[in-house]
C-alpha cells in the first residue's frame, strides 16, 4: 500500500492573506485527492480554516502543536507567508522539503530547500493568489486551470439575528466593511456616511467590523444614529460563519483592502452572485483586489505615489483615498446593482 503524500501549509496571519492562500489547498486536493493536507496558523485564522472540508488538520501555533507536527514527517512544508518567523517555523517542523519564495523579506529564504522565483513579490501586477499558486506549480496539475477558495456554503449562521435578514426578500442588501488594519487604507468616515445615507432608502445596509475596530468606526456610527439612517449595526457581533452566510445572501459588498472584502471576493469567485466593490489607495487592486474583479475597484492609478504600501501616508495628505469621492462609489453601486438611484 502506497503511503499518502503529506503537505503542511504555513500561513500564520492575517485573515485576508490566509484567504488568498486557500486556492493552494484546492489545487493540491485536485492533484492529490488522497493526500493529507494540514495547516499551521495563528489565532485569527483558526475559525475560518476549521470550516474548510478540504483541510485535514488545522494546528494553532504553539509549542505543543509544533511537537505533534514534527512527528508527522511531512513530505512538503510550504511557507506561504515568507517572513523570517514563518520560515524558521517551517524548518522547525522537520518536513522532508521546505518550499518558499525566493528573495523574500527578512532573508526568510535561507531556510528553504526549494526557492520559487515568482519575480518581485510586491512591485507586480500579478495577483497574490496567482503568486501563491506558483509555490506549487511544479506539484499540481497545470491542466486544471480553475481557481477555487473552498469556502463552504453556510446553511445556518451561528447568530440567530442574522436569519432575520431573509424576512424582506424584495429589498436588495449591501454589506459594508468600513475598517481595515492600516491607517492609510481607511476611507473618510464622513464619506462612508454620505454613501450609506444615499443608498439606505433603496437597500438594507449591514455595517460589519471586528469589535476591535469600534474606535475607528465610532464617528460613523454616531453620525448614522444622529441622522436616524436606516441600517443594521453588526460590529463585533458576527462569527466567520455569520459573515459567510451574510455575504451569500446579499446583493453587494463594499469594502477596503480588508479580510471582509477578500472573504466576499472568494465567495463570489466560488459560488455567490453578490457583486463586490473595493476602494483602494496605498495597496494595488491588481495584486490584492477582489480576485478577477479589477473593474470593480475605485483606484486612482494616475497618482505618482499610488500603491506606496505604507501603513501611514508618508506625504500626510492621504489623497489616494481622500480623492475617491462618495459620488464615484455611488456611481459604481448604481452600475453593479442595476438600479438607478438618484444622488
Amino acid at each position: 500500500m502506497m503511503r499518502k503524500v503529506k503537505f503542511l501549509l504555513i500561513r500564520l496571519s492575517s485573515l485576508g492573506d490566509i484567504i488568498h492562500s486557500l486556492p493552494i489547498v484546492y489545487k493540491l486536493r485536485q492533484s492529490f485527492p488522497d493526500a493529507q493536507i494540514d495547516w499551521l496558523v495563528g489565532e485569527k485564522g483558526l475559525e475560518l480554516l476549521r470550516l474548510i472540508n478540504e483541510i485535514d488538520n488545522v494546528y494553532l501555533l504553539n509549542l505543543k502543536n509544533i511537537s505533534l507536527i514534527q512527528k508527522q514527517n511531512y513530505d512538503y512544508v510550504i511557507d506561504v507567508q515568507g517572513l523570517f518567523k514563518s520560515a524558521f517555523i517551517s524548518r522547525l517542523c522537520m518536513g522532508k522539503k521546505v518550499i518558499g519564495f525566493k528573495n523574500t523579506r527578512e532573508f526568510a529564504d535561507i531556510f528553504y530547500d526549494q526557492k520559487i522565483d515568482a519575480g518581485h513579490l510586491f512591485k507586480t501586477r500579478k495577483h497574490i493568489v496567482d503568486l501563491n499558486l506558483e509555490l506549487i506549480s511544479h506539484l499540481s496539475d497545470k491542466n486544471k486551470s480553475e481557481t477555487k477558495f473552498v469556502i463552504p456554503k453556510i446553511l445556518k449562521p451561528d447568530t440567530q439575528g442574522i436569519l432575520e435578514m431573509d424576512k424582506n426578500k424584495d429589498c436588495p442588501k449591501i454589506v459594508i466593511f468600513p475598517s481595515t488594519t492600516w491607517e492609510s487604507k481607511l476611507w473618510n468616515m464622513d464619506y462612508w456616511f454620505d454613501l450609506i445615507n444615499k443608498v439606505s432608502n433603496d437597500f438594507q445596509i449591514y455595517v460589519c467590523a471586528a469589535r476591535s475596530d469600534l474606535n475607528i468606526i465610532k464617528p460613523l456610527i454616531n453620525k448614522l444614529e444622529l441622522h436616524k439612517v436606516n441600517y443594521k449595526n453588526l460590529i463585533g457581533t458576527t462569527t466567520i460563519k455569520d459573515l459567510i452566510y451574510l455575504i451569500q445572501n446579499v446583493d453587494l459588498v463594499i469594502g477596503l483592502d480588508s479580510a471582509g472584502l477578500h472573504l466576499a471576493s472568494a465567495i463570489k469567485n466560488d459560488y455567490s452572485s453578490c457583486e463586490v466593490i473595493g476602494i483602494y489607495g496605498p495597496t494595488s487592486p491588481y495584486r490584492s483586489g477582489p480576485y478577477g474583479l479589477i473593474r470593480n475597484c475605485l483606484y486612482l492609478s494616475e497618482m505618482d505615489c499610488i500603491a506606496c504600501r505604507k501603513k501611514k501616508c508618508p506625504l500626510v495628505h492621504h489623497n489616494c483615498m481622500n480623492n475617491i469621492l462618495p459620488s464615484m462609489v455611488f456611481e459604481l453601486v448604481n452600475d453593479k446593482s442595476g438600479k438607478c438611484i438618484k444622488a
